[in-house]
């Protein structure tokens, strides 16, 4: 496959590393994944450096000459067209080398972009970048260099020769050459020969197209792309003011009827997001106390294990969560003047009125989580803020305004927010928004609580005048590898971006739920590579008849390949490489480069990005710019897109020549800070998605309560396949879920059937945060099958916890004394498992195994199979003495209700946990849906 040939034969370099790291520092499953906090397994390293700064060089003694006359003066410098240096003349446009001080290190590589003499001969250098300079590292084409936006003036002294570096543009037919394995050589190796493709942004890893620009005319002397692009950058971050408003003069202030920032229009009138530190409300909200979960007076011969809980940190916990953004509305963008009069718009102001969230009022929480998380209250509390904090805009209108339903309007993408009373801080009472509260626009349109009945032809045709209409993006026919159950799929479905014509699955159960949920989808139960070889070979069915995609048909591909084999993080050996090479990732690739998609995407989880030392990483991002595409990577986490679930995962996106590549999606719930660390390190180097807000969020973070407060209450083991609800949505979140074809009937609301003993353990769990195994009271209980537990008795000195409060022992078996394990320590059907303080030690006191789940906080990642002694043990309701069923955890992933699952209660758990939350997969449709409109108006203008 492309790229890999040519790491083969560099192979040497990176097999084999004296400073392997420590065993005890990888991470043995792709699994454990979620459990291995960032910080731990790397220690952040140094701080990217900008290349430039970086750039150590050294004059050469080469002679130089200037070639003609200036052809232009400009102050003390005189621009000039032509050099000589040495024996070559050299040109503006032109490549040259540059030396590194270190001998050891390749020549730096630039672009002369003008070339003047002001006392000294001066050149403008834009550099290029090599591939090791890139996320891509070793794995990189020696001769491919990449455009970087990084630019300096340096003296002519520096340069050391003429360098040719050609420009390599896709090609006619890109789209038709996939699947020919032309190891063609771009270029001749003469060491003085490059290629680019590409420009890389070195912050985020995005390799793009080059963006087009044509300077004008009269600059051509002087036109540098990188620092064009630099200064426009720059000219956004900061805000600039126009239209002043000449009748609204005062004394010590100047009035705006618009400002910019990043590229949006801020006009009065309209609502912005600002950080949560911007502003405060009136009303004191009792904050969770932050109080200690332990108690003091434990008795420790009847809870002999309480003493292992010495953190005060519940995994799963919202107490840490930031609020999400404050939201306002502009009254006034103003300037303050200076002393001479004039304004100083070094500082633009902004006067708001402050919008109130439910759980900012003196409802608090409880007022949250019955309200849709779009509704907001008015006031009439205003506050300044600066412009700069601005982080961006939304769309805030009275319900009754509306020319269509408050669903309808939500429904149309996010940053649209609504109110329907006003909130009045100092009486704690809810009124009628005041008249000034009410949008200029949609005054008096609307029909009432916002439900749009019965709309008129005048008020269509009005609705449509606010709103630029987007253009409709057609929807791409999409192929969907390893599909699963059809989480991403779905995801896509919602964003409206995709249709999945084809999937491939080969786990039969997990196929026919894709099946059921989309009738229309070609589902293919066989092995990728059996298939690729048949469509490749010129069939056009499988041997059931089914149709095969043909190249030119599939316009996205997507997918999660199993990374079995090479998930370690040490580095490949030679074994470990094979296993790579011949692995699903790499079938995934061929696809791609066989059906040449207009987009990729590949999923996996968050450690996908630190395998063998990121070298999986390096290779897949290697072949998809060998293969020409725009691509990059980042680490999301599924729950600041509305799960009530922690789940980070590893995504590659991917975009082809002539096509947008998309960018990450900007969280929208707030999350727990400890899950959201998503910067990954690569060779020493710290990358971070392009995400700009960082851990803030337009709306709330969605907790269990928000997630299946409304579901009836069922036993253990309990298998009714379809019930009644019982009653209504209570949250937001369950009015969503539930879905608008509102079902009576409720489906797979089921839960494994655990045994007596483990039964037992569940009824002894309590019900307080925080609560697990080490919780459960050294007793006699009498089981449900009529047989009794024992006491677990503690038999030998612990080393390292010694004797209990009461002078007790606390060890279970020799080891704890540090002798070899005695099997005859082993003990069976007590309350208390023996295996777990028998090796608790080691394993952070097995933290969270039969842990209940917390009403307000969320979910650990959701596993194939719950199990409290599992991995993940963390499983237990927060109420009931009972695992999660099967629809708690389709809710913790966000699938709708009425979406199917195949199979036996274990078939479906195993569905539910492997799937990609169709939330997050809907947030990254919408990304890629922005990046299909924007090309389709820039075509049509």
């Amino acid at each position: 496959l492309y790229g890999l040939g040519f790491v083969c034969q560099n192979k040497a370099k990176w097999v084999s590393c004296p400073l392997s790291r420590c065993p005890n520092l990888a991470v043995k499953e792709a699994e454990d994944d979620e459990n291995v906090d960032e910080e731990e397994v790397l220690p952040l390293l140094k701080q990217t450096k900008k290349m430039s700064q970086a750039k150590k060089k050294k004059q050469t003694k080469n002679k130089i000459s200037w070639v003609g006359e200036p052809i232009k003066t400009d102050g003390r410098k005189e621009y000039y067209m032509k050099v000589r240096v040495e024996n070559e003349v050299v040109e503006v446009g032109d490549c040259v080398s540059v030396s590194p001080a270190d001998p050891s290190h390749p020549l730096y590589l630039a672009r002369i972009t003008a070339l003047w003499e002001d006392g000294e001969k001066m050149f403008h250098a834009h550099w290029f970048c090599r591939g090791t300079d890139t996320v891509l590292g070793e794995s990189s084409d020696p001769l491919e260099l990449f455009l970087v936006d990084e630019c300096e003036d340096m003296q002519l002294s520096f340069v050391q020769g003429k360098v040719n570096v050609l420009y390599k543009a896709p090609s006619e037919d890109w789209f038709m050459e996939g699947g020919m394995d032309d190891d063609i050589k771009v270029i001749e190796d003469d060491g003085k020969s490059f290629f680019y493709q590409l420009l890389y942004d070195g912050e985020c890893a995005r390799f793009e197209s080059p963006p087009k620009v044509t300077p004008l005319e009269d600059c051509k002397y002087k036109f540098c792309a990188s620092c064009v692009r630099s200064k426009e950058r720059e000219a956004q971050e900061v805000p600039s003011v126009y239209e002043p408003l000449e009748d609204e003069q005062r004394d010590s202030k100047v009035f705006y009827g618009l400002a910019t920032l990043k590229g949006e229009q801020y006009r009065v009138g309209d609502s912005v997001y600002l950080p949560p530190e911007a502003f405060n409300f009136a009303v004191k909200v009792a904050s969770p106390v932050k109080r200690s979960h332990r108690k003091d007076d434990v008795d420790e011969d009847l809870y002999p294990e309480y003493y292992r809980k010495s953190s005060d940190y519940i995994k799963g916990s919202n107490l840490d969560a930031p609020e999400p953004f404050r939201v306002g509305r502009i009254k006034e963008i103003f300037c303050n003047k200076r002393s001479d009069g004039k304004p100083d718009r070094t500082e633009v102001k902004l006067r708001l009125y402050k919008f109130y969230r439910p759980e900012n009022t003196h409802k608090g929480p409880k007022g949250a989580y019955h309200s849709d998380i779009n509704q907001l209250y008015w006031s009439d509390e205003e506050v300044t803020a600066n412009m700069a904090e601005v982080l961006g805009r939304c769309q805030v209108e009275y319900a009754e305004d509306l020319v269509e339903s408050v669903q309808d309007y939500s429904s149309r993408g996010p940053d649209r927010f609504y109110f329907l009373e006003a909130y009045n801080a100092k009486t704690k009472s809810f009124e009628d928004p005041p008249n000034h509260a009410r949008s200029a626009v949609h005054k008096g349109k609307g029909k009432g609580k916002g439900k749009g009945k019965g709309k008129g032809k005048a008020a269509l045709q009005e609705s449509q005048d606010q709103e630029p209409q987007e253009p409709t993006a057609s929807k791409l026919r999409t192929l969907d590898v390893f599909s699963g159950c059809g989480g991403l799929s779905e995801g896509f479905h919602q964003a409206g971006i995709s249709e999945t014509h084809w999937a491939i699955e080969m786990w039969d159960p997990a196929a026919q739920a894709f099946r059921l949920n989309n009738p229309g989808t070609t589902v293919f139960t066989e092995d990728c590579n059996v298939l690729l070889k048949l469509v490749m070979s010129g069939e056009k069915t499988n041997s059931l008849g089914q149709k095969l995609p043909q190249k030119g048909d599939v316009e996205m591909l997507c997918g999660g390949p199993p990374c079995q084999g090479f998930s370690g993080m040490n580095r490949f050996n030679s074994r470990t490489y094979s296993k790579f090479k011949n692995s699903l990732v790499v079938s995934y690739l061929s696809y791609c480069d066989y059906y040449r998609p207009k987009f990729f995407l590949l999923e996996n989880v968050r450690n996908f990005v630190s395998f063998k030392r990121s070298m999986v990483l390096k290779l897949t991002l290697r072949c998809l710019v060998r293969m020409g595409y725009q691509c990059t990577f980042g680490v999301l986490q599924a729950g600041q897109y509305g799960v009530a679930q922690t789940r980070r995962r590893a995504i590659i996106l991917a975009a082809a020549p002539g096509e947008k590549l998309p960018r990450f999606p900007e969280p929208l719930h707030v999350f727990a800070p400890r899950a959201c660390s998503l910067s990954v390190v690569v060779d020493e180097k710290k990358y971070v998605s392009n995400v700009t807000r960082g851990n803030g969020g337009i709306y709330r973070t969605i907790t269990v309560r928000d997630t299946m407060s409304d579901l009836p209450e069922i036993r253990n083991g309990a298998a009714a396949l379809e019930i009644s609800y019982n009653g209504e949505p209570q949250s937001w979140f369950q009015r969503h879920i539930r879905g608008s074809q509102y079902q009576p009937i409720l489906r797979d609301h089921i839960c494994k059937d655990m045994s007596a003993l483990v039964a037992a353990r569940m009824r002894h769990i309590p019900l307080a945060p925080g609560s697990d195994w080490r919780d459960l009271p050294n007793i006699e209980v009498r089981l449900r099958d009529g047989t009794t537990t024992k006491k677990l008795r503690y038999t030998h000195p612990d080393k390292k916890n010694g004797r209990s409060g009461t002078g007790a022992l606390r060890g279970v078996c020799s080891c704890a004394e540090g002798k070899p394990c005695d099997p005859a320590d082993r003990q069976f059907n007590t309350l208390i498992p023996w295996c777990l303080p028998h090796t608790g030690n080691r394993h952070n006191h097995w933290a969270g195994l039969y842990g209940r789940l917390e009403w307000d906080g969320f979910f650990s990642t959701t596993v194939t199979n719950p199990e409290p002694m599992g991995k993940q043990g963390r499983v237990l309701h927060p109420e009931q003495h009972r695992v999660v069923s099967v629809r708690e955890c389709a809710r913790s992933q966000g699938f709708p209700d009425t979406y199917r699952f195949f199979g036996n209660i274990l078939d479906k758990h195993r569905q539910v946990g492997n799937a990609v939350p169709p939330p997050l997969s809907k947030a990254i449709g919408l990304e890629l849906k922005k990046c299909v409109q924007e090309k389709m108006k820039n075509n049509a203008t």
